[in-house]
């Protein structure tokens, strides 16, 4: 290759991509072409054999000398290994071998260590620790899909006036106000509280209910006024608006309202289906109509997932629709309104709001004395049916409103309760795991608060509980051996399961870590920052840890966006052979910090005297 191909292959590289134009050139004007035939070994060493190698063609597996059987990385086109050899970060017992005929680039080490000293943002990316390498990651990944207006401040959108009325406005007066500033709806203040009047309540009061146009606005108001802070992301303000089934929200400076954010402004910084799926949602009657819900909201998961948004912001947002999914289909289905009053839980992964993709059904039913059980398990039966064609599979654990398990009295429960402490087993813990991460959905969700109060006396009155409850933490083990090399499934990709190997040990931990607390959040990044909140953990720790959920969370969508697209069974295995070096170097610091997690849990919960 010229100088020129040269230095355009180096653009395309992380992170010779953050060089200056001099540095880069400089760099590939000192690379040199090497060719390794199959099973040959890649020199590479400190001293004789100092180099960073790119490869061009082919695949270079790293293992340990003492037991080469075992990969603990591969690296594929574009991927560059030996800046950890070099910088003393990683042990130099090591060896490279080409498992396919392979082509690499090979520049010194004396040059290496020339761009690290002139460019500090090349430097960074080798010296950064864990929480500022996932932060550039997804940075990037927003920059590269020019999607970083959507984690934005709502102060930078085009807001309406704000516009403050008392109940006791008139109607005319409102009209005239809104008319005045331009805008469709008013701020109103009645004592310490503070709701909403619309264009839309006003018509629907004068053409409908046949209010004067002197009367007082007072009946016509919405209370409260939901409402969202200037430097929050524009992106919580779609998730709020979805979540309340509003479009708009008035905005706050501290505790001052300063004016009112509409999903149309909202929706012109950044495109994407939301509002359409809210749409569809809205005005469906219809199973066929959600059918169609279910198809936009998966082409949402894929647009956000591709645009870079953290993965943890789409499942809120995504489960927020599913959570209004449900409901519609219950009211479709319960069209006579006969259970009406029934309380629908959604439990699990979807109950703190961290399910993307469609994998199962975690729910349940809390119901009055008064209900027919035997109608109620019927239509229960009918309502888990029509989910599966909904693209919601079965539970396999059967945790699904179609088990009599699963729909019971308030009593039912706090009995099943009673027995899962008296006569501690596995199941009993799984079940008590979900059912702490349980959120209401349709009915009166002081059911479900009253479960969760019983739960935590129980706690409260068996302090070994926890400590036996907490060693499933420690149930898998992290996919990382010695000299960070990875632990595989024996398949063709060399898979490893994310949920069992990191996502699992963080989401329980810091669930028996919040149930100890009393911490009522579901969420796992809510309760990771109630946890810092309460000094369980320092801030960068507990950031730390988000992180690496999150950046575990992303690597298992992308995995599962491909297998559905494909018609493949989606599960929690990714292929370590489809990830690239930088992606890998992240998934083993990933892991790092879940070791340490556990042996906090460990310490903690003193799980070596159990």
């Amino acid at each position: 290759m010229s100088i020129v191909e040269q230095t355009r292959f180096l653009k395309s590289i992380l992170p010779f991509d953050r060089l200056s134009l001099p540095f880069i050139q400089q760099a590939a004007s000192s690379l040199d072409i090497v060719y390794f035939p199959l099973d040959s070994i890649v020199p590479l060493d400190r001293r004789d054999h100092a180099y960073i190698y790119i490869v061009l063609k082919g695949r270079i597996s790293e293992s340990s000398h003492d037991d080469r059987l075992s990969q603990s990385a591969l690296y594929g086109e574009n991927a560059q290994f030996g800046a950890n050899i070099i910088l003393n970060q990683q042990t130099s017992n090591l060896t490279y071998q080409a498992i396919e005929e392979s082509i690499l680039y090979r520049l010194p080490a004396q040059v290496f260590h020339q761009l690290l000293k002139g460019d500090t943002e090349f430097e960074s990316f080798y010296f950064n620790d864990i929480t500022q390498k996932l932060s550039h990651f997804h940075r990037q990944l927003q920059t590269d899909a020019s999607s970083e207006a959507m984690m934005d401040a709502v102060k930078i959108a085009p807001l309406h006036a704000l516009v403050e009325i008392d109940m006791q406005t008139s109607i005319k007066q409102c009209v005239e106000l809104m008319e005045s500033y331009k805008t469709d709806a008013c701020l109103v203040k009645q004592a310490h509280e503070y709701g909403v009047v619309t264009a839309s309540d006003l018509l629907r009061g004068l053409a409908i209910q046949g209010f004067d146009l002197t009367g007082p606005v007072a009946n016509l108001v919405s209370f409260p006024a939901i409402s969202i802070q200037k430097q929050d992301y524009l992106f919580n303000a779609l998730l709020k608006m979805t979540r309340y089934g509003v479009d708009r929200l008035m905005v706050k400076d501290g505790d001052t309202y300063i004016g009112v954010l509409h999903q149309k402004e909202l929706m012109s910084l950044f495109a994407n289906q939301s509002s359409l799926v809210m749409l569809t949602l809205e005005r469906a009657t219809s199973f066929e109509d959600l059918k169609k819900v279910t198809t936009q909201i998966d082409a949402l998961i894929a647009g956000l997932s591709n645009k870079g948004v953290k993965t943890h912001y789409i499942a809120k947002l995504v489960n927020e629709l599913h959570r209004k999914l449900q409901a519609k289909l219950w009211q479709i289905l319960d069209y006579e309104h006969r259970f009406a009053e029934v309380t629908f839980i959604v439990m699990g992964s979807e109950g703190r709001s961290e399910q993307v993709i469609r994998t199962d059904q975690d729910n349940a039913v809390i119901y009055d004395d008064k209900i027919d059980a035997d109608a109620l398990g019927a239509f229960c039966e009918d309502f888990s049916h029509h989910l599966i064609q909904l693209g919601f599979p079965p539970c396999d654990g059967n945790i699904m409103v179609s088990n009599p398990a699963w729909r019971m009295t308030l009593s039912g429960y706090k009995k099943l309760i009673n027995t899962w402490f008296d006569h501690p087993t596995m199941t009993g813990f799984m079940n008590l795991s979900i059912l702490c991460d349980a959120q209401s959905v349709i009915g009166d969700p002081l059911r479900l608060a009253t479960i969760k109060q019983s739960i935590g006396k129980q706690i409260e009155n068996n302090s070994m509980f926890l400590p036996h409850f907490a060693r499933a933490v420690i149930q898998f083990d992290t996919p990382i051996g010695l000299f960070g090399r990875w632990i595989t499934q024996k398949d063709a990709g060399h898979s490893i399961d994310l949920k069992k190997g990191g996502i699992f040990p963080i989401v329980h931990g810091i669930r028996c870590l919040a149930l100890e607390r009393g911490i009522e959040k579901t969420n796992t990044h809510w309760r990771i920052r109630e946890l810092i909140n309460h000094h369980v953990f320092n801030e960068a720790f507990g950031i730390e840890l988000g992180e690496t959920l999150n950046y575990l969370n992303t690597l298992r969508l992308e995995s599962m966006l491909v297998k559905q697209a494909r018609g493949q069974l989606v599960d929690n295995l990714i292929e370590i052979d489809q990830l690239n070096h930088y992606q890998q170097d992240l998934l083993k610091d990933s892991f790092n910090v879940v070791n340490q997690f556990k042996k906090i849990i460990e310490h903690h919960f003193k799980l070596d005297r159990i």
